[in-house]
């Protein structure tokens, strides 16, 4: 029992170990994308590792047995069990656990990654060690913005003719539709990969605490609903 404990703690201490790496390897690419990271990857992936290991395991079960013309009933009513508490714990999931970080922390996550792998240049560190430092690692980056975030700061971003803009002030952002989410009928596609990506660079932010809408139209309505869908946003004020 102590030896399968102990292979346990091994393999978990493994997986670990990868999130971790993979983690501050990718936060270069996700901060010059513009692209949000969820702070539950790791458990997620935990979880998830184990029910696609079944998944994977009875889909073939019951794709043998349909090549031998064997009943498959059994098997297939394990699939949709296990498909079942997954989509269960999926319901647990919230697009609040979804962080973005500034392009000013690029730089910092480049030097973070670079020093990931130089970890394993050598083999002078333990694997404690190495979970240690990729931890420190993982975690220096939201620090930084914690600490190098500005008291106050704008933007402004154009769909047609019509601008949309951003200000941030004490870490509460505020957002002024001038007519840019009703300006064209494809302002869906414009708020998930424009303006969401755009809020990330400029701010890290991935919701809005206080949206304006200064100049409506028909589009408008549907627009701000697709807004919702996207980038969370907490209140909403019709000025016109």
């Amino acid at each position: 029992m102590r030896q399968k404990l102990k292979k346990l703690w091994t393999s978990f201490l493994f997986f670990l170990e990868l999130q971790l790496l993979i983690s501050v390897v990718m936060l270069p690419i996700l901060i010059a994308w513009g692209l949000s990271i969820s702070v539950m990857t790791i458990v997620g992936n935990l979880v998830f590792a184990q029910f696609l290991t079944v998944f994977i395991f009875v889909s073939a079960v019951i794709f043998t047995c349909d090549i031998f013309g064997i009943p498959n009933s059994l098997a297939t009513g394990l699939l949709e069990w296990v498909t079942n508490i997954w989509d269960y714990f999926l319901s647990f999931g919230s697009v609040n656990w979804l962080v973005g970080y500034p392009n000013y922390l690029f730089p910092l996550s480049v030097l973070a990654a670079i020093v990931a792998c130089m970890l394993y240049s050598k083999k002078k560190y333990t694997q404690n060690q190495r979970i240690f430092f990729l931890t420190c690692l993982y975690l220096c980056i939201p620090l930084a913005k914690v600490t190098l975030k500005k008291k106050y700061s704008h933007s402004v971003i154009m769909q047609g003719n019509q601008n949309f803009y951003l200000i941030e002030k004490n870490g509460v952002i505020y957002a002024f539709d001038c007519g840019a989410l009703g300006a064209r009928p494809s302002s869906q596609s414009w708020i998930e990969y424009t303006l969401a990506s755009h809020m990330i660079k400029t701010f890290g932010a991935t919701h809005i605490d206080m949206l304006f809408l200064c100049k409506s139209n028909s589009r408008t309505t549907a627009a701000a609903q697709a807004l919702q869908e996207h980038i969370p946003v907490r209140r909403t004020v019709l000025i016109s």
